[in-house]
């Protein structure tokens, strides 16, 4: 829904108008809705370069990211007022003269053709849908002053096309809400209905498991509503279990449980009308590559879907690469592509510190201040959990007043010991269907418990053992590759010889 389709509405639109207005008011009939258009745009608060792509259908004029970036920032100016045109002042003075309701039917036609514009970019906010009621009422309000007789019954109402999730943003009928109980359940399925006058909106696939890699560092992860090759659907429950399996990570798992008994607590105290102090989601993530941090925040995740504090529940994870262009100016435009990616869930950005690295890095600060604003306009759809090097992440934190005053809750995650490596390694066997030999393991937890004393400072963890793995693995199709009778035990077994080598280069 780009140019071409508003191009062809607002042809249609002006001939409606052009009936009943005597003058040749198409050029100020342009602006005046180019300039609603924007001011609903605005009220979406995220850039799309759909924008860019759409404006021209106004005037034929071409225009760039920035010059719309700043048509956006003064049309969302709370300050500026939208006047009753002088095409609609006219088309009302008529009816008042011949008793007809006209201008009703013309403010009709100016709402439908805003919601097909405000849908450009694929989704329609409860703040869009806000901007767009006043703008139908500016116009509605000016034919009760003047006394417009009735007309037929409206044909568009803004609540029609109105959000009624608390998300702001479009949700197919078959996806279902978190849950407390039946009698939750039912409100909710109703809070999240939808009902849209003309058929505007592709209706949504259902949730599924994604994992893709976008273009320039962007990994996308959506929780699906069922467990990964499973028919049972993913729980509180469940998905706590998932997480108190992983190997080690004890401080990390008593400090995700105790954050959702304390919002368990302030949700109980909000229903029996107490004071409740102010929860932030937001978290950050300390510690050496390989600690699970990724896999953690994913989990976290789902635990907030699951508790009805996010209303989507997926994981977008980034970097500096994912964020930052290569001409100042375009930083927020790729930003804030990855935020829109990202709301209703989880933005995971790692080694969030190389955005603060260097005091007159203006493309980072550019990135930080975007998301900040991002974190501050959509509180209610958006948690942020940065990660990094101990260290650095505390001097990232405390490089800037809105992330100190944003994230002030720390996860740390420790290097393995000897002990969870090994476990960790048999973790990798018996999910790729291999086993270590009994005679390696007393000399491999040796090997590995020397390994985590002598670790040097950004030690890898978990990925030095997918190393190792790895190495063993390739090292035994060496040496299998010449027997002419292999078993399979002998497929599925690790030894020493495919092991040790991988061990002495580390």
């Amino acid at each position: 829904m780009k140019m071409q389709e508003i191009k062809a509405a607002l042809s249609g639109l002006l001939r409606e108008i052009a009936q009943y207005d005597s003058h040749d008011r198409a050029d100020e009939v342009r602006l005046w809705l180019m300039a609603a258009t924007l001011r609903i745009w605005a009220a979406n608060k995220l850039f799309s370069e759909d924008y860019v792509k759409a404006l021209p259908a106004f005037n034929e004029r071409e225009y760039t990211a920035a010059q719309v970036i700043t048509a956006l920032d003064c049309a969302g100016d709370a300050s500026r007022e939208m006047d009753v045109p002088a095409f609609f002042r006219n088309i009302a003075e008529e009816d008042l003269k011949h008793n007809t309701a006209n201008s009703r039917s013309i403010a009709d036609a100016i709402g439908r053709f805003l919601v097909l514009t405000a849908f450009v970019n694929g989704d329609f906010t409860v703040e869009e849908a806000n901007a767009l009621r006043e703008i139908s009422d500016l116009l509605l309000d000016h034919c009760d002053r003047q006394g417009v007789a009735e007309g037929k019954e409206r044909e568009h109402r803004p609540e029609m096309v109105t959000p009624l999730n608390k998300t702001g943003y479009y949700q197919a009928a078959e996806e279902k809400a978190p849950r407390d109980d039946a009698d939750t359940h039912e409100k909710r399925e109703e809070e999240h209905a939808i009902t849209l006058h003309v058929n505007l909106v592709q209706e949504r696939p259902a949730k599924e498991q994604i994992d893709f890699q976008q273009d320039g560092g962007v990994t996308v992860k959506k929780p699906a509503g069922k467990s990964k090759g499973s028919e049972k659907e993913e729980t509180l429950e469940s998905v706590l279990a998932e997480l108190n399996g992983l190997v080690g990570l004890d401080k990390v798992k008593n400090d995700v449980q105790s954050l959702l008994n304390f919002i368990k607590i302030c949700r109980m105290r909000t229903m029996r009308g107490m004071k409740v102090p102010t929860v932030s989601y937001h978290l950050v993530f300390t510690g050496n590559p390989g600690t699970g941090k990724t896999t953690v925040a994913r989990m976290v995740a789902k635990l907030y879907y699951l508790m009805g504090i996010l209303p989507q529940g997926q994981l977008v994870e980034t970097d500096r690469s994912g964020l930052v262009a290569g001409y100042l100016g375009q930083t927020a435009i790729k930003t804030q592509k990855v935020i829109q990616e990202a709301l209703g869930g989880v933005l995971f950005i790692d080694e969030a510190y190389a955005l603060a690295n260097d005091r007159e890095d203006s493309y980072g600060k550019e990135a930080i201040e975007t998301i900040l604003k991002a974190m501050e306009d959509h509180r209610n759809e958006l948690v942020v959990i940065v990660a990094g090097y101990d260290e650095l992440m505390h001097r990232f934190i405390d490089s800037n007043p809105g992330l100190r005053s944003r994230f002030n809750k720390y996860f740390h995650f420790p290097d393995y010991r000897g002990e969870d490596l090994l476990l960790i390694l048999k973790r990798f066997c018996d999910t790729n269907g291999y086993i270590l030999a009994e005679e390696t393991l007393p000399l491999l937890q040796d090997k590995l418990n020397e390994m985590y004393e002598k670790r040097e400072e950004h030690f890898g963890n978990a990925r030095a053992v997918r190393n190792l793995f790895e190495h063993a693995i390739n090292q035994q199709a060496n040496r299998l590759v010449l027997d002419n009778d292999i078993t399979d035990q002998e497929l599925a077994e690790l030894r020493l010889e495919d092991i040790m080598p991988a061990m002495e280069e580390k």
